[in-house]
């Protein structure tokens, strides 16, 4: 059986409309499709001020709890590298959340998220990192 490798560009078009996925799932409101469709088994999120949050099932209770709040989302991925079974890419996000009194409360940060390729010839993320640009008041 023919396998076929993946070139840089195409990895870089691959993880660029996985993005455009991502925000498309957090629009929907949709926790279990985000996760399934851009993070594998195994990943691992770095959440600003939480936690490590480790495999599927828990990515998609921190997803499930913060997607109700979401009113807007836009990611910018700026760099994308790839070597043998990795890739990576770096960025910008922004997003606004609701907050509990009623107010909106925007924030913009940065992000780094880690894709290693899936037995099917997929990417999937392992690790995810994001956190905000904001400086503490």
């Amino acid at each position: 059986m023919a396998t076929t490798q993946a070139f840089p560009s195409d990895i870089a078009s691959i993880i660029l409309a996985m993005d455009q996925e991502f925000v498309r799932n957090l629009e929907a409101k949709n926790a279990e499709q985000l996760v399934n469709a851009f993070y594998a088994e195994d990943a691992q999120v770095f959440p600003p001020g939480q936690p490590l949050v480790s495999g599927r099932d828990a990515i998609k209770q921190l997803w499930g709890a913060l997607i109700p709040r979401l009113q807007r989302v836009s990611l910018t991925t700026t760099r994308i590298e790839a070597s043998g079974e990795l890739a990576y890419g770096t960025g910008i996000y922004e997003m606004t959340l609701a907050q509990p009194d009623g107010s909106r409360a925007e924030d913009r940060g940065k992000y780094v998220v880690v894709y290693r390729r899936q037995a099917d010839g997929s990417y999937r993320a392992v690790a995810d990192i994001f956190n905000t640009s904001r400086l503490a008041a």
